[in-house]
């Protein structure tokens, strides 16, 4: 027994109506990975947070709109399931993260400056890190480092560093300022 062709082509033809041929989605795909390696070269590294926080942060909001139901979010907004699925990845994820790591860091508490005496320095290309004597800051190596372009002098006996609390409750680094001579 042969099945009847359906009228229009299509045997879901109530998905079909309602997927849209739209730019929003792809334009925002593309911002998202730009504002996300723009935010993991700039705040990311002043953020005090473990990496793997980070990351599984990232991948909860990557995948948690494909946990909504698909007909109340995706479609309704006119995409595919793999669009809604990429999008969802690519500008929900990134932008969410960035977005979070900005907030923490625009809107801290108070600073707190302190003065940490410089054990090592560790020159690379264009970033230069130091190890303080006192092990402060020790588990955030890109907290640390500053660019060379931004230095007067590489080698600093100690270093002043300003941190605050950000507003989500992980510490920032506000400004790192290396001291020639012991104050």
């Amino acid at each position: 027994m042969r099945s009847r062709a359906v009228p229009g082509g299509h045997d879901q033809q109530a998905v079909v109506d309602r997927v849209k041929d739209q730019y929003w989605p792809g334009t925002l795909m593309g911002f998202g990975i730009f504002i996300a390696l723009g935010s993991l070269f700039t705040v990311a590294p002043w953020t005090l947070i473990d990496p793997g926080v980070l990351f599984r942060v990232f991948l909860v909001l990557c995948f948690a709109g494909n946990l909504l139901p698909y007909l109340r979010s995706g479609l309704w907004l006119g995409m595919e399931r793999l669009e809604w699925f990429l999008f969802n990845l690519l500008a929900i994820g990134p932008i969410g993260t960035s977005g979070l790591l900005w907030i923490n860091f625009l809107f801290h508490g108070p600073s707190v400056t302190t003065v940490h005496p410089v054990s090592e320095v560790i020159e690379e290309r264009t970033i230069v890190t130091y190890v303080f004597g006192d092990d402060y800051l020790s588990g955030f190596p890109f907290a640390r480092g500053m660019f060379r372009d931004m230095l007067t002098t590489t080698h600093a006996a100690q270093v002043r560093v300003t941190v605050a609390e950000g507003a989500l409750g992980y510490g920032v680094v506000l400004r790192k300022e290396p001291l020639t001579s012991v104050r």
